[in-house]
């Protein structure tokens, strides 16, 4: 097994988790509607399901690249995310991400998550 390209493709795989986690925070609070758009309902909403996936977290705390508490934050930061497209359509609009206390909490706690990895 070549194992130099093994690591590569799992330090890949840890770089696509925090690249998911650096397109959502309250630093979008500062930013115009279309980044907020763009960052939120097209990356994020994309790279979440991908990268912050049970099966992804799993392989990255098996293979140490993350801890327990990061996993459990992941976990529930996917599942606030995926909660408020399913359950609140009402706030799936920009201006929500500025107003809702839902919102803020996926924002802050993508930031906390994100103070907490081994970059």
């Amino acid at each position: 097994m070549n194992w130099e390209k093994f690591y590569q493709l799992e330090e890949n795989r840890y770089y696509r988790f925090v690249a998911t986690l650096q397109e959502c925070g309250l630093f979008l609070l500062d930013e115009n509607d279309i980044m907020i758009e763009t960052s939120i309902f097209e990356d994020f909403d994309i790279d979440v399901r991908s990268n912050l996936c049970k099966d992804n977290l799993n392989f990255l705390l098996e293979n140490g690249w993350i801890n327990q508490i990061i996993f459990q934050k992941c976990t529930q930061l996917y599942d606030k995310f995926c909660a408020i497209q399913k359950n609140f359509p009402e706030i799936w609009n920009i201006n929500a991400i500025k107003t809702a206390p839902q919102w803020h909490e996926i924002l802050l706690l993508s930031d906390e998550i994100k103070s907490m990895l081994y970059v």
